[in-house]
């Protein structure tokens, strides 16, 4: 349900672009500094999109260092590594640890037990960090595995599932002044990205025959439904009132995020 939450690498400018990839990269640092090198496995650019986030709006001017790394052994990477990088390495370790047992509970997949169990031990020191927002997920996981299980088909209940748990990854300290509103927009992109994944998939889940919460939605409402949600997601995102980066973060929140689905669409396009 991850991997929406990407910029449109065409529209960036190099300064941009330079600190979005660095954000990954100290993402990916400090996951392997954090918790170990294999997970670095975990690594998402949605938790990026996180610390560009919380970094920007504390104002905190970006300090980048020249780091080799195993990917990329042959040429110096740019990293930065905000305050909130230590944060984002463990709500990303959190999540997939969360994930694999749900595939487990759900598939029985060997695989996902596996990864379960290879981040068993640093995830649950983790959560010992963070057990308020731990708790969400757990609680939100569950209800969303019901509400599967259930067959439920008012997309609307999953989706708030989903927007409860990205909007409590998204305030670190709950006695910070911007909490309320952090909160407000994590649910509402939550929402968005279980929209958009449930949208991305439905052929296949109908095909396969698994839950998809859009399988009494007429095809043709979809785009509004996404449309209509990122707008709830953008007016959250303007109460926020990011001092700093803000054309990098609106180039993830008005263009990136609809990269999967715009690729699809021109695949799908008849040709003329």
């Amino acid at each position: 349900m991850f991997g929406y939450v990407v910029a449109n690498l065409d529209k960036l400018t190099p300064q941009q672009r330079e600190l979005y990839q660095a954000s990954y990269c100290g993402l990916c640092v400090q996951l392997g500094n954090q918790h170990g090198l294999t997970c670095r496995l975990t690594l998402t650019y949605d938790m990026a999109f996180l610390i560009l986030l919380l970094s920007s709006l504390a104002d905190e001017t970006p300090s980048y260092s020249q780091m080799r790394c195993a990917v990329h052994p042959l040429k110096k990477r740019s990293v930065f590594l905000s305050e909130y990088t230590p944060y984002a390495a463990d709500m990303n370790l959190i999540l997939a640890h969360a994930k694999s047992l749900d595939d487990w509970a759900d598939d029985r997949s060997l695989l996902s037990l596996s990864q379960a169990k290879l981040f068993e031990r640093t995830a649950q020191e983790a959560r010992a960090r963070h057990p308020r927002q731990s708790e969400t997920i757990d609680q939100c996981l569950r209800d969303l595995s019901a509400m599967e299980k259930d067959g439920e088909i008012n997309p609307d209940l999953p989706a708030n599932a989903f927007g409860r748990l990205l909007g409590e990854l998204f305030v670190p300290d709950d006695a910070d002044g911007r909490a309320d509103a952090l909160r407000d927009f994590g649910f509402a992109l939550g929402r968005f990205i279980y929209l958009m994944d449930a949208v991305m998939d439905l052929k296949e889940d109908i095909r396969k025959e698994r839950y998809n919460p859009l399988i009494a939605v007429p095809t043709e409402r979809h785009e509004a439904l996404l449309q209509l949600q990122m707008a709830q997601c953008a007016a959250c995102y303007d109460r926020l009132h990011v001092p700093r980066n803000g054309e990098l973060l609106e180039n993830i929140l008005y263009s990136g995020v609809w990269t999967k689905y715009s690729a699809r669409q021109r695949k799908e396009a008849p040709t003329t």
